[in-house]
């Protein structure tokens, strides 16, 4: 009567740990313990439960079978083999597209953006000169308001995103 832990029988019967687990919650097989405490479960319920283990095949000198198509698989194979280079060089092909074709729209979004700024007409210093004269008009139209009354300051109200990232 030969013991194997749970681990050597599954190995040894070709079972996966979980259908001995489970043989051994339904009751087919009784586990023991061995001098270490660990579970360990008779050869004859293995093979009663799972029947007999697969016998490993050891072939001492074969010889492989040798077939009359040899130089018809060669050939079959050498046109495979030219057909995936093939295969190869139009993926190849495609990739050198795909990466020109994104090279020329990552220009193309560079040049609007560009092109957008340029649109205006006017260059920094003359926007700057700009936005002197309107403030200047508008300190001249200001009117002095009586201390008295109380000034009304609307703030403006943002959602919770913009507070968030601050603009």
């Amino acid at each position: 009567m030969s013991l194997l832990t749970i681990l050597e029988a599954s190995k040894q019967f070709k079972v996966g740990r979980t259908s001995i687990y489970k043989a051994i919650k339904r009751g087919d097989i009784t586990p023991r313990l061995n001098a270490q405490n660990i579970q360990v479960i008779d050869a004859q319920d293995m093979v009663r439960v799972f029947g007999g283990s697969v016998p490993k095949s050891v072939s001492g000198d074969s010889t492989p079978v040798v077939s009359g198509n040899n130089e018809e698989l060669v050939r079959e194979l050498r046109e495979q083999i030219q057909d995936l280079k093939q295969d190869k060089e139009f993926l190849k092909q495609e990739m050198a597209s795909i990466r020109r074709d994104f090279d020329d729209f990552k220009l193309m979004i560079e040049y609007k953006g560009k092109s957008d700024i340029s649109e205006t007409g006017e260059t920094v210093s003359e926007q700057a000169g700009n936005s002197f004269g309107v403030q200047e008009k508008q300190q001249g139209e200001q009117v002095e308001t009586d201390e008295k009354q109380p000034q009304k300051i609307e703030k403006k109200r943002f959602g919770f995103l913009r507070r968030l990232l601050g603009e």
